[in-house]
């Protein structure tokens, strides 16, 4: 009996042996997982390239907030749209390096989606000289701007289906399909008559372009238009028109980065 209860344990302890390192495995692998910051790019105003979802760990991650911090730095120290572009260029390169960019997106075509998305010589010199003439510097919009910020309650458009009356700046257009509406805020309805739950972005807005530099923090919203409600129950705040650009959705905190250029952006607090 003894040999046999020997036998019993030598072979329990061989398992034991056997199992641990597997055991550990796992908990150092759902330790590793939960330490992890999941990204999600997208381009905007542009077809053909996907979706990319990276895994970034948390130093990672901070590196990358803490870059930031620096974009924003050195772009409040421009003054004009020419000097913010190698910094909205630089922009492109440091996300690249977490790989960040559109599936299949190279380095220079996603610099060119962010810096002339929007580039139209023609327009640019009408609207130049029709505010030459006016000052709107304490408007809370801008023109032919580069556009960048990060924030809670933020959303693309980039279907062909939606279908928008706006106002834009000062003639009605209907029925205009756009892609790549960038909507800061939104209002959800409930039953029952209740006055509507108004949901601010929070975050921060720089813009940068033919009105100079505008730029918003704390809470805000959209002022372009109001996007009906397509999605249910709830409206959403344009912020900017047509924007084309590299958007990154934070899946943990529910924010979203956003780096690229627009026709005309308005937002007000």
């Amino acid at each position: 009996m003894k040999r046999k209860w020997l036998a019993v344990g030598i072979t329990l302890l061989f398992i034991g042996v056997a199992v641990a390192p597997s055991i550990n495995q796992s908990v150092v692998k759902a330790s590793t997982d939960n330490d992890l910051v999941e990204v999600t790019t997208q381009a905007c105003g542009i077809k053909g390239y996907g979706d990319t979802t990276v895994k970034l760990t948390r130093e990672q991650y901070n590196n990358l907030e803490e870059y930031l911090v620096d974009f924003r730095a050195r772009l409040n120290q421009t003054t004009t749209k020419e000097e913010a572009v190698p910094i909205f260029k630089e922009a492109v390169v440091e996300l690249d390096r977490y790989g960040l960019l559109p599936k299949g997106m190279s380095v220079e075509r996603a610099q060119k989606l962010v810096i002339n998305g929007n580039q139209n010589q023609l327009l640019t010199r009408t609207l130049k000289r029709i505010f030459s003439t006016i000052d709107l510097s304490f408007y809370s919009s801008n023109f032919l701007c580069l556009i960048a910020g990060q924030g809670t309650e933020v959303t693309v458009g980039f279907s062909n289906d939606i279908w928008l009356w706006f106002w834009f700046p000062t003639r009605y257009y209907n029925g205009i399909d756009l892609i790549g509406l960038l909507t800061f805020g939104r209002s959800s309805y409930t039953s029952g008559g209740l006055p509507p739950i108004y949901h601010p972005c929070i975050g921060w807005v720089e813009t940068i372009g033919l009105l100079g530099k505008k730029n918003w923090t704390g809470e805000f919203r959209g002022a372009v238009a109001i996007l009906p409600r397509i999605w249910y129950r709830e409206e959403r705040y344009i912020g900017a028109i047509p924007f084309t650009g590299i958007r990154h959705y934070e899946k943990e905190n529910r924010t979203t980065l956003f780096l690229g250029s627009a026709l005309y952006s308005k937002i007000l607090y």
